[in-house]
C-alpha cells in the first residue's frame, strides 16, 4: 500500500496493519528479546532464592506440562495462522480468519477439559485426589483460553513482521510475569502452586492490556461465526500434524528433568533444571529473534516456491544460528562458574557448572534443527517432518534416561547433547530431500 494511502484509512486497525517493517526492524525484535532474556535470568535468581529445591523442581516440572500444552495447542495454532495469514491481503481479513479459527479451537479445548473434569470428579469417589488435580481442567481452560486469544493477535502480527509491537508485548509480559510471580511467592505462598497462580494472573493481565492497547475491545467481534470450510481444511491439514509432533519435541526438551527426578530425586532435578534454564533462555531468545526474521521470509516472500531462494535463506539462518550458538558454548566453557554464582542461589550451584557447557552444545544443535524444521514446513510437507520427529524420539528415550541413571544431571546432559546431534543430522538429510 502506498504511504499516501495511509491518510485515507479511517479504521484504526487497518492503519496499524499497514505497518510492514523493513529488515532493519529486526533490531526492535532483538531489543525486546534481550529484555526477555535478561528478565528470565533474573527470574532464575529470584525463584531459586524464594523456593526450596523440592518446590522449585515441582514448579519447573509443572512448567514442563505448560510447555506441552503450548506445543500441542498454542504453537500449532501460531504456525497455522502464519501459514494462512501470509497468503491473505488486508489486516481485517487476517483478523477474521485468526479469531474464527481461534474460537473454534477454544471450544474444542473446553469440551475436552469438561470431559476430563467429569472423569476426575468420578475418580475422586474411588481414589483420593489432590484438590489441585480436580481443578486442573479449569486452570487449563483459563490458561489456554488466554494463550489462544493472544496467538490470534500475535500470529497475524508476526506474519506482517510488525517487530516493534511484537517485541514490546514480549518484553512487558516477561517483566510483569516476573513481578507477579515473585509477589505471589513472597506474600501468598512460596511453593509450586503459588508459582502457577502468579503465572496465570500475569498472563491474563498482559494479554488483556495489550488487546486494549493495540486493538481496542472489538478485535474478537464476529469470532463466533463459522470459518469457511476451506480455511478449516487448510488449518487441519497444516496444524494437526504439528499438534501431533509437539509431544515428540517435548520429550526431547523436557524428558531430562523428569528422568533425573525419578532416578536421583527432586534435589538433583532442581539443580539440573536451574542450569538448564540458565543455558536455555539465551538460546530460546536467539531462536525467537532468528525465527521472527527468517520464518516470514520463508513463508511469504516472492519466490516462496523457488527451491534456490528457500535454500539461500535457510543457509543464512543456519549460519547465524551456528555462529551464535557455538560462541555461546565458548563463553559458557570459560565463564561457567562465574555465571552460576551470579544467576543461581547458593544451594543450586553445586554440580551445575559442568552441566552448562554440555547443554550449550545441545542447545546449539537444537536451534539449528529448528531452522531446518521451518524450512521443511514452508514446503507444506509437515507430514514428513512428523515421521522424522517420531523416529528421533527413540534416541532421546534411550540416551537421556540412561545418562540420568549412570551420572545423574551430567549424564542426562550428555544424553541430551547426543540425541540433539542425531536429530540435527537426520533433519539435514530430510531437508535435502524436501528442498
Amino acid at each position: 500500500m502506498p504511504p499516501r494511502a495511509l491518510s485515507l484509512i479511517s479504521s484504526r486497525k487497518e492503519a496499524l496493519c499497514a505497518n510492514r517493517t523493513a529488515p532493519k526492524a529486526l533490531a526492535f525484535s532483538a531489543s525486546g528479546q534481550i529484555v526477555v532474556a535478561a528478565t528470565a535470568l533474573i527470574s532464575l535468581r529470584v525463584y531459586t532464592e524464594l523456593l526450596d529445591k523440592a518446590e522449585f523442581a515441582l514448579a519447573m516440572m509443572a512448567m514442563g506440562g505448560v510447555a506441552l500444552l503450548d506445543g500441542v495447542v498454542v504453537m500449532a495454532l501460531n504456525q497455522t495462522l502464519l501459514s494462512l495469514c501470509a497468503a491473505l491481503d488486508g489486516c481485517e481479513r487476517q483478523r477474521e480468519v485468526a479469531t474464527r479459527l481461534g474460537w473454534r479451537l477454544a471450544r474444542l479445548v473446553v469440551l475436552v477439559m469438561a470431559g476430563l473434569s467429569a472423569v476426575l470428579v468420578a475418580a475422586r469417589f474411588i481414589i483420593p485426589l489432590h484438590p489441585l488435580i480436580i481443578f486442573a481442567p479449569l486452570l487449563i481452560v483459563v490458561y489456554l483460553g488466554e494463550e489462544i486469544a493472544k496467538t490470534t493477535m500475535l500470529g497475524p502480527m508476526t506474519a506482517r513482521r510488525e517487530y516493534p509491537r511484537f517485541s514490546l508485548w514480549a518484553a512487558v509480559e516477561a517483566v510483569v510475569t516476573l513481578a507477579v510471580i515473585a509477589a505471589t511467592l513472597k506474600m501468598l505462598r512460596p511453593d509450586a502452586v503459588g508459582f502457577l497462580i502468579g503465572l496465570l494472573a500475569a498472563r491474563l493481565a498482559t494479554t488483556t492490556g495489550f488487546m486494549i492497547l493495540f486493538f481496542g475491545f472489538s478485535y474478537f467481534s464476529g469470532a463466533t461465526q463459522a470459518p469457511e470450510r476451506k480455511e478449516v481444511a487448510r488449518a487441519l491439514t497444516y496444524g494437526l500434524p504439528l499438534s501431533v509432533m509437539a509431544p515428540l519435541g517435548w520429550l526431547n526438551a523436557f524428558l531430562d528433568r523428569y528422568a533425573i527426578a525419578f532416578f536421583s530425586g527432586l534435589s538433583s532435578a532442581a539443580v539440573y533444571t536451574a542450569a538448564s534454564g540458565l543455558v536455555g533462555r539465551p538460546y530460546a531468545i536467539t531462536t525467537s529473534v532468528l525465527t521472527n526474521y527468517f520464518r516470514p521470509l520463508l513463508f511469504e516472500a516472492p519466490g516462496a516456491g523457488d527451491s534456490r531462494s528457500r535454500k539461500r535463506r535457510l543457509a543464512q539462518w543456519l549460519t547465524a544460528a551456528s555462529v551464535i550458538g557455538f560462541a555461546g558454548v565458548a563463553a559458557l566453557a570459560l565463564l561457567a562458574k562465574f555465571v552460576a554464582a551470579l544467576i543461581l542461589a547458593p544451594d543450586f550451584r553445586a554440580g551445575a557448572t559442568p552441566i552448562l557447557t554440555v547443554l550449550g552444545v545441545a542447545q546449539t544443535f537444537a536451534i539449528m534443527t529448528h531452522a531446518l524444521d521451518n524450512a521443511i514446513l514452508a514446503t507444506g510437507t509437515s507430514g514428513r517432518l512428523l515421521k522424522l520427529q517420531a523416529a528421533m524420539v527413540v534416541p532421546a528415550l534411550v540416551l537421556v534416561p540412561l545418562g540420568a541413571l549412570l551420572a545423574s544431571g551430567f549424564g542426562a546432559a550428555l544424553g541430551r547433547m547426543a540425541s540433539e546431534a542425531i536429530r540435527f543430522g537426520a533433519t539435514v538429510l530430510l531437508s535435502r530431500a524436501a528442498l
